[in-house]
């Protein structure tokens, strides 16, 4: 089994062989698979690079869902199957459960499949690692970018982020079907939408602060900056497209645009452009139990995109953030998350000193202090409560 406490990819990637230039780095998964109907063929796509036993985590609900498709799909690939299903949360206690249930296997896994939400593909992915097998995701919503990394998020018991952990390598495949995207509740691709629409954003800010760094330790490349433009064009031309298809049971043009976008675009355009003060806000909130228990994350990070653009006083892109936000029902202020900020400062201060120790923050152009940084906030609030009630 890898030992996946010295696996740190940021003391690698941040030495430079002149002393002075960072490297560039640009990483995605070895292949993305996108259409209707493709979970039937899993299996025979998987048979291209493997062969023997696969491993599957899967999540309860998609597990009774998907059971029998998923079976048949690999055994017709000529796989063998050995199965755990998620419970819930991507903790180092859930880890250490799937990897001691496949070594127990009577036969050995040569790659674990994740099938579900952002957490179980990033406890598979963080299992596969230390599993030593490749990972391959099958996302069941397009509520996040999780799918494609190389690193996963870890929380503890409470759902509140701890930290990130890393994968050697990114996974061997991502498939996604866009009839199941389609299923889930609409509130999952507008939350996907929230995760996405900050990729520009976010990439942008690390590439003009030379001090910033991926979360690989690199510097950003322009593919990733010009995939992570792509990204927000796509969202504002398709978006609320999209959200019509999936509530009139149609899935069309404009579903498959946005959902490349929220996991293929974002995905790549996070991880090889760079994250900053959206994600770090968006992961500070999770330490209201609130907020973790009752908001997806793409919800927080719309709060996160908010407050980063008002902090860079970028407020045209404000504006434009809210009208998008506004268009498919993403939220333009904390009171929209039944979290009032002046009522509850001492909970709010919480949430900032947790913000600030998320690393990605620093990237912002200007150094952040817990009294700035809730400044940012606060105003941000009072700016979507405006746009609100302009936009009503």
């Amino acid at each position: 089994m890898r030992d996946q406490g010295v696996l740190n990819p940021n003391v690698i990637y941040r030495k430079t062989a002149d002393g002075d230039n960072p490297v560039q780095l640009f990483v995605s998964p070895s292949q993305y698979i996108q259409g209707h109907g493709v979970i039937d063929r899993l299996g025979e796509y998987l048979s291209l690079c493997l062969s023997g036993c696969a491993g599957v985590l899967i999540t309860p609900g998609r597990d009774a869902a998907l059971a029998g498709i998923i079976d048949r799909s690999l055994k017709a690939g000529g796989l063998a199957v050995s199965k755990t299903v998620f419970r819930g949360e991507s903790t180092l206690e859930e880890v250490h459960r799937v990897v001691t249930f496949f070594q127990g296997s009577e036969v050995q896994i040569r790659a674990l499949i994740g099938i579900g939400g952002g957490k179980c593909l990033d406890t598979a992915r963080m299992a596969a690692s230390r599993l030593d097998v490749p990972a391959i995701t099958v996302p069941t919503t397009a509520s996040t970018d999780a799918p494609t990394a190389a690193h996963s998020v870890v929380y503890d018991r409470n759902g509140v982020f701890q930290n990130v952990e890393f994968s050697a390598t990114n996974p061997l495949m991502v498939l996604v079907d866009l009839d199941i995207i389609a299923a889930a509740p609409p509130r999952y691709i507008v939350a996907g939408m929230g995760d996405a629409f900050s990729t520009f954003y976010e990439a942008r800010c690390c590439m003009e602060n030379p001090e910033a760094r991926t979360a690989r330790g690199a510097r950003p490349t322009m593919a990733a900056l010009a995939i992570a433009r792509q990204c927000r064009d796509l969202l504002l031309e398709y978006g609320r497209a999209a959200l019509d298809e999936v509530r009139s049971g149609r899935t069309g043009e404009a579903l498959s645009r946005l959902v490349e976008a929220n996991i293929l675009l974002s995905g790549i355009g996070f991880e090889s452009g760079g994250l900053a003060g959206a994600h770090g806000v968006a992961q500070g909130l999770t330490a209201c139990s609130q907020l973790h228990r009752n908001c997806l994350h793409g919800e927080l990070v719309a709060i996160g995109t908010m407050t980063q653009l008002i902090m860079e006083t970028r407020m045209e892109e404000a504006r434009e953030a809210a009208r998008f936000f506004n268009g498919v029902g993403l939220p333009l202020n904390l009171a929209r998350l039944g979290f009032d900020p002046l009522l509850r400062e001492s909970e709010l201060d919480d949430i900032v000193k947790h913000s600030l120790n998320v690393l990605f923050i620093r990237y912002e152009p200007f150094e952040l202090t817990h009294a700035l940084l809730k400044a940012g906030i606060l105003e941000a609030n009072d700016f979507g409560r405006a746009m609100e009630r302009e936009l009503s």
